[in-house]
């Protein structure tokens, strides 16, 4: 456990790495299966993870300015279940997403909330490492006052409670060569959207909640 801020540049490459990660997945996948990669919709989705990191390199100074449009979760969410799916199954991770009908339209910068739920997934398949029976379920539903709400919860380790009130203080890690800047770049992308990101205390599962207001 250690507060390092000179860590600064080297975290963020780290997390820049694994984002080149997903996108080395999928080019294997991509090379496996397709001939015509400009006829094929996942070409597109490597240029939004390339946009993406550059969202990221400039991260300081884009989150200050959120781009904050009414737009729908669902086609993100189906991006992303579609993009972690074949990865997470040759990692043996089951991967469920549960998405309620009907939901409203919301308020935010999908780019933003897109890293976000990128770092979330990311954090769950850490947590569960080589686990068996890994699980990670994603639910979005509606609450009582109308507020949308992605529930992200893994059935890996759970957080021991001395642990739990710094997981959001950035550069605190208890992984080894962990940035520990991912949970606590998610909250800020939740809170510039007026919204907030919170972990449900919960002893026998990891569970994060998403709420738009």
């Amino acid at each position: 456990m250690t507060y390092d801020s000179t860590k600064g540049n080297a975290s963020l490459r780290h997390e820049i790495n694994n984002s080149l990660t997903l996108i080395s997945s999928r080019l294997q996948l991509l090379a496996a299966r397709y001939v015509f990669l400009k006829e094929d919709s996942d070409f597109t989705e490597i240029q939004n993870d390339l946009s993406d990191i550059q969202r990221l390199l400039n991260y300081d100074r884009t989150a200050r300015q959120p781009q904050l449009t009414l737009c729908s979760l669902q086609p993100l969410l189906n991006e992303l279940y579609t993009s972690f799916l074949p990865v997470l199954h040759a990692q043996h991770i089951a991967l469920y997403l549960h998405i309620s009908s009907n939901l409203p339209a919301i308020r935010a910068d999908l780019s933003l909330i897109r890293q976000a739920l990128i770092n979330l997934l990311k954090n769950a398949i850490q947590a569960i490492g080589d686990q068996p029976d890994g699980q990670i379920d994603i639910q979005v539903y509606c609450n009582e006052t109308e507020e949308v709400l992605i529930e992200i919860k893994n059935n890996g380790p759970v957080i021991p409670p001395e642990i739990v009130e710094h997981i959001f203080i950035p550069f605190f890690t208890t992984k080894e060569g962990g940035s520990g800047i991912g949970l606590s770049i998610s909250r800020q992308i939740m809170r510039l959207s007026g919204g907030s990101l919170t972990l449900l205390p919960d002893n026998k599962e990891t569970k994060f909640i998403l709420k738009f207001k």
